[in-house]
């Protein structure tokens, strides 16, 4: 891990970035792409598989009404009185007048059949002494030319029960494919003895439209019990048909199933009444193919945006890390002692773009404070005090730049920013458009821009916080009261500690009209005799503070003292309130 921190920070800032963006940006993109894949993936699956089950129930109860309807004609004719009396009738007990009025109301109740429940049509086979029997009869057909079809022959298997027949003929339209429920008519005196055969018939076509496929290349097919095809939505040589035995008499669902080296879904049921099964049969290579469709489109649409993402990071990179290393640069001219402004082409007003402002700002202001300590130090009278009002402490520039050129050697970018941004803060507040006397809040920001430059140059040993109420921030006091208290904390209190680690507070409040300011410190607190003022002692400056407070405030401000050895030290000064 150590090899790895160290690798990391000499890498480039170009680097820096491409790695960020790998990590931050294409990383967790693809741990929710992945995620996402996987979900969709299952959701999809899902989706299908409750689609082609809709679909297969939907299908068979559709199938299975129709069924019902046709099987329910063939049944109220069997039962009907009046069929049973004129089929047990022959030519000599009645005349062939009063036949024909017989089998004239079969026809007609048969018709009105044909049109309530919307059959094509319903066929007597009976014996041909029967004066209505033709072999091109819309409705009564000889009975022995039946014997002859395959058809006749499922029925005589099933013992004359209602049979469903794939049924071809038709006096008609031969080449149509019809599909028929046949029954045998028994004589209701003697049920051993069959007086005909009853067929109702409708077009193949009718049923097969109704085998709708939900997904693609799924086959679907009717099959009589004992094997035979009824219907199918697809050619006879196309279907893949299931092993009688291997036929689900009520699947739930759609199972898997290998049927010659292919694997499958399938699902099958019986539909009872018609004693007839719906069977359904998918190839799972066009599930999976589905599947596949829906996964391109998602890794598309992932590479499509991956794409995007670098061609627009590519520029944007050359932008910042130009400025950056502009910065850098001018940066390492302060080590040579060389202070100059940064000279772009174009000023930004972005981060880096206010990092290069603040920077040459920063030069202006040293460059004039430089002048101006220079000034200062030609008058003796009144040294300290102007001193204490312009705060310029040429030690604390030159720890703070020779902080910010040992940043930029390490490639401390952002370091370097926040750490000038704080010094652009410090001076322009310490100048403060040459006004001797500014806000609290003013005077807190300035502390807090000092503060920030010093738990930067001690690596963040020190901590640092601020608890003043916002009413007092707009009342006056001469600049630089605070900062060295704050100085005094770090250099005499938390220094001298053996970690040196510890924590400054700024305190502010109002109380009773007046204002109480403190500075508190862990550090190694005070000696009674460090407590006395003095301006050559260790804790320099604060009977200069005490002169500055009582000149402005025009009474006397004492500063308190309160500290213990091992425990640490708070400096409190009360102030009148005063806003002009």
């Amino acid at each position: 891990m150590k090899r790895m921190a160290e690798w990391f920070y000499n890498l480039s800032l170009n680097r820096k970035i491409i790695l960020l963006v790998i990590v931050v940006g294409f990383l967790p993109l693809g741990i929710i792409f992945f995620v996402s894949f996987s979900e969709i993936n299952s959701r999809s699956q899902e989706r299908q598989s409750y689609a082609i089950n809709q679909g297969y129930s939907q299908v068979r109860q559709a199938v299975e009404d129709k069924l019902s309807r046709v099987q329910n004609i063939s049944t109220l004719l069997a039962v009907n009185d009046m069929v049973n009396l004129t089929l047990r009738l022959t030519g000599e007990e009645e005349n062939i007048a009063e036949q024909l009025a017989y089998f004239e109301n079969i026809s007609s109740y048969a018709y009105g059949m044909e049109m309530t429940f919307e059959s094509n049509n319903i066929l007597f086979y009976i014996e041909d002494s029967y004066p209505v029997v033709n072999s091109f009869s819309s409705r009564y057909r000889s009975l022995s030319d039946a014997m002859e079809t395959d058809w006749y022959q499922e029925l005589e298997a099933n013992n004359g029960r209602p049979t469903w027949v794939s049924y071809t003929e038709d006096v008609y339209d031969s080449s149509k494919s019809y599909v028929a429920v046949t029954r045998k008519l028994w004589n209701q005196d003697n049920y051993n003895y069959a007086i005909g055969v009853l067929a109702v018939i409708f077009e193949r076509q009718y049923l097969e439209d109704m085998l709708i496929d939900s997904t693609r290349k799924q086959m679907m097919y009717l099959e009589s019990a004992e094997g035979n095809l009824l219907a199918g939505n697809t050619g006879e040589d196309e279907l893949v048909r299931l092993p009688l035995g291997e036929r689900g008499i009520d699947d739930k669902e759609f199972g898997s199933m290998n049927i010659d080296g292919t694997q499958y879904l399938v699902r099958g049921s019986l539909i009872e009444k018609a004693n007839v099964y719906l069977i359904s049969v998918i190839p799972q290579v066009s599930m999976e193919q589905e599947t596949i469709a829906v996964n391109m489109r998602m890794w598309i649409i992932y590479l499509t945006v991956c794409a995007f993402v670098i061609l627009a990071f590519i520029p944007l990179t050359r932008i910042i890390t130009g400025q950056i290393k502009l910065l850098k640069k001018q940066m390492l001219q302060i080590q040579k002692g060389i202070i100059q402004k940064v000279e772009v082409e174009h000023e930004y007003h972005d981060e880096i773009g206010q990092l290069i402002t603040h920077y040459n700002d920063m030069v202006e202001k040293v460059e004039e404070l430089m002048r101006e300590q220079y000034a200062l130090g030609q008058e003796k009278t009144g040294a300290e005090l102007k001193a204490l009002q312009s705060q310029i402490n040429p030690h604390f520039l030159y720890n703070t730049l020779d902080m910010i050129s040992w940043m930029a050697q390490k490639n401390e970018i952002d370091n370097i920013r926040n750490v000038v941004q704080a010094m652009s803060r410090f001076y322009r507040l310490t100048l403060s458009k040459g006004m001797d006397i500014v806000t609290i809040g003013d005077e807190i920001r300035m502390c807090a821009a000092y503060m920030e430059i010093q738990k930067r140059r001690y690596k963040g040993r020190i901590n640092y916080e601020e608890e003043v109420d916002e009413e007092i921030l707009e009342y006056l006091i001469p600049k630089i009261t605070l900062q060295p208290f704050l100085e005094n904390a770090i250099i005499h209190g938390i220094n001298e500690k053996e970690d040196t680690r510890g924590h400054v507070i700024l305190n502010g409040w109002m109380e009773d009209e007046r204002i109480i300011l403190s500075v508190t410190d862990d550090g190694n607190g005070m000696r009674p005799e460090d407590k006395k003022n003095s301006p050559e002692g260790s804790h320099y400056g604060m009977e200069n503070i005490a002169k500055r407070l009582s000149l402005y405030y025009g009474e006397e401000i004492p500063i308190q003292v309160e500290s213990s050895m091992g425990i640490g030290t708070c400096i409190i000064i009360n102030i009148p309130v005063r806003k002009e």
